[in-house]
């Protein structure tokens, strides 16, 4: 089974109108957040180890909450130290954003879903700060909507387990999608995908 097909049969993958965090429409939504209580998520820390094998790393930052588990599996599965970016300050205790070590560290940064890019690009920032240089940002699906360039700008490299044009495309070919669903997704990947 494609990872189209798991993502629509478990419920990650929804179809209808949703309002992104940039505001903006889309006709489905990525909620990966429940990825790790399957077992299909073995093959996604698989993949993901495979597409970094070419970058030179000694650090995971996971951007929480949504990259936290997949940071937690390749640190342990590469015997790597990890650290991660909170989504806002505590407001009390150290405040800070960034938890862990990354002074002098060639990290990878680690999320679900990449964008606009513009949570990875804080994580990178903030890691950035903290005395740390980003090699690469890895994500299990790139919805290709401008992450790729955003993090590109800061010499680093997106790496993605799956793009969102692949899905849609198997989720099209499969027939699995109601007719309106089917336009709206063709419309969408026409108007907002970047190759």
């Amino acid at each position: 089974m494609g990872l189209a097909r798991v993502l629509l049969s478990k419920k990650m993958l929804l179809m209808g109108n949703f309002v992104l965090s940039s505001g903006k429409m889309s006709p489905y939504y990525l909620d990966l957040r429940k990825f790790p209580s399957y077992p299909e998520f073995r093959e996604v820390v698989e993949k993901a180890m495979e597409l970094l094998k070419e970058v030179k790393f000694d650090s995971v930052v996971g951007v929480a909450t949504g990259g936290l588990p997949l940071a937690g599996f390749l640190a342990c599965r590469l015997n790597l130290p990890m650290a991660y970016v909170r989504s806002e300050r505590k407001g009390h205790g150290t405040d800070r954003l960034l938890e862990g070590e990354v002074e002098g560290k060639e990290v990878v940064i680690v999320d679900d879903v990449a964008t606009t890019g513009s949570s990875l690009e804080r994580a990178l920032i903030e890691v950035s700060k903290q005395g740390g240089k980003v090699k690469a940002a890895m994500v299990i699906v790139d919805r290709q909507e401008g992450a790729k360039s955003r993090i590109e700008s800061y010499g680093a490299t997106l790496l993605s387990v799956s793009k969102i044009s692949d899905i849609l495309r198997e989720l099209l070919e499969s027939g699995l999608l109601a007719q309106q669903e089917e336009a709206a997704v063709r419309e969408y990947l026409v108007s907002n995908v970047e190759a």
